[in-house]
């Protein structure tokens, strides 16, 4: 019997330990997400009537990113703006916001919510293989190593916005 509860506690013990290395290693990645969000936020110019109350940062479906989001906005401003983080997991959900970003790595996952922002001037991010061809302003890249980016400006122009090119000369790829 003792031996039955020495082995449990083992593997329950290395459980919790491989739990915890694997939450580390997902909140050590949204925390360098949000960071590189705040920072594409900074980066945009947007049109005159987005430059006044909150910023809204629109996050789908990926809960440790909002959370890293939503401590950041407790301290940080966007262009003078208070930041405000929402959490959608449905188009029908989706407000006006100043940047989404959409987690989902295939088109049809993305393309809902871009469609319902379409009508917005809003700075739209994702992360997946070809979402910046013709869905996404800027794209993480889901390479191994460090965090990067692409960028698409002409789905900035469609969306109305201006980017910088200290943003554009960091992007692995630009689309023009």
């Amino acid at each position: 019997m003792k031996k039955l509860l020495l082995i449990i506690s083992l593997i329950c013990g290395l459980t919790v330990i491989s739990l915890g290395q694997t939450m580390n290693k997902l909140n050590t990645r949204a925390k360098m997400k949000s960071m590189y969000i705040s920072n594409f936020a900074k980066y945009t110019e947007w049109p005159a009537e987005y430059k006044q109350g909150e910023f809204v940062v629109g996050v789908v479906n990926d809960d440790a990113l909002a959370t890293m989001m939503e401590t950041m906005a407790k301290t940080k401003t966007i262009n003078g703006q208070k930041m405000v983080i929402k959490r959608f997991s449905s188009p029908s959900e989706i407000t006006k916001c100043h940047l989404i970003y959409v987690a989902g790595k295939a088109s049809g996952e993305v393309q809902p919510y871009v469609s319902k922002v379409s009508k917005f001037s809003c700075l739209i991010v994702t992360e997946g293989a070809g979402l910046i061809d013709n869905l996404s302003a800027i794209n993480f890249l889901t390479i191994a190593g460090p965090l990067k980016f692409e960028m698409n400006k002409k789905t900035f122009n469609n969306q109305e916005l201006i980017v910088s090119t200290l943003l554009e000369n960091l992007a692995t790829k630009v689309i023009k």
